[in-house]
């Protein structure tokens, strides 16, 4: 009896464990695209100066240490500062394992925080998957060599594929498809090959104008960074001491990259790269850059 009886609590402890576990797990998808959004936005604020912190991996973080749809923008700002470092002025990304040691989580907490990083990538990338191979294909296209730029001159890897997503429309545009040239650059100071096409300036103005004329993507790419950096006003305006997307879509914006305006005459390049930017979560690049290297 004794033995039955036990054995009874042993197999309705281990349903309350599972029922535990499932109900965990259905927390995890139950939080908000509201939500999600604050924690992006307060770590992207928080990010501003320093190096850009990934969201996800302090949203895994925080939903050890909180109730994620309750958690307040102070929690959330406590929770992303664990994530950066500051040695002799220069700022350090840290890894989510990293903080996980500096935290001493223990094996089951290790394992929740890996559940929900799962969790955010499959629910973060899956709508834009599947809705826009197409865009996906493109930002793949250039992602590396962004990268690589970044490495070798600062410009943020985000701020690089926005600008050509922006600049040649997804890589559709006939100074794309035609001359290979994604970022719009015009033929000043160039001793390359040139196309005179038209163009769009301030708010819906067509131009003819002379543009550069490259080989392949790779040289459009490399290019792009030999112009920002060797044109002095890019540095004046702050775009290679600013750490995040949104400083460095201001710069470019105040620097005179591109005179885009809205009806109102309003400058609206830096806008336009943000949103591009935020939609196709384009800043966790930056932080994939910036592990090991800020």
């Amino acid at each position: 009896m004794k033995r039955a009886r036990l054995g009874k609590i042993i197999f309705f402890t281990l349903i309350l464990i599972v029922a535990l576990n499932f109900i965990k797990l259905f927390d995890i998808n139950s939080i908000s695209t509201e939500k999600m959004k604050e924690i992006q936005n307060v770590v992207d604020k928080t990010s501003i100066g320093k190096i850009q912190v990934n969201w996800k991996d302090v949203a895994a973080i925080a939903s050890v240490e909180y109730a994620l749809d309750t958690m307040t923008k102070q929690e959330i700002e406590k929770t992303a500062n664990l994530f950066i470092e500051k040695k002799k002025n220069q700022y350090r990304l840290k890894g989510v394992d990293e903080v996980i040691e500096a935290l001493a989580y223990s094996e089951k907490q290790k394992k929740e925080v890996n559940a929900y990083l799962k969790y955010l990538n499959g629910e973060t990338s899956s709508n834009i998957e599947n809705n826009d191979s197409v865009q996906v294909s493109f930002i793949s296209s250039i992602k590396e060599g962004a990268i690589d730029n970044y490495k070798e001159n600062g410009i943020l890897p985000s701020i690089t594929i926005a600008q050509a997503i922006l600049e040649s429309g997804w890589g559709k545009s006939e100074l794309s498809v035609k001359y290979n040239n994604i970022f719009g650059i015009k033929s000043y100071n160039w001793d390359g090959k040139s196309a005179n096409i038209s163009t769009r300036e301030f708010h819906e103005e067509n131009i003819q104008a002379d543009f550069r004329v490259y080989d392949t993507i790779s040289d459009s790419l490399q290019d792009h960074a030999a112009f920002l950096t060797e044109n002095p006003r890019y540095e004046k305006n702050g775009l290679f001491s600013s750490k995040t997307y949104t400083e460095q879509a201001t710069a470019l914006q105040e620097a005179g990259y591109s005179t885009i305006e809205n009806e109102a005459g309003e400058k609206i390049y830096s806008e336009l790269l943000i949103e591009l930017i935020r939609q196709y979560q384009l800043q966790l690049i930056d932080s994939e850059a910036q592990l090991g290297y800020g």
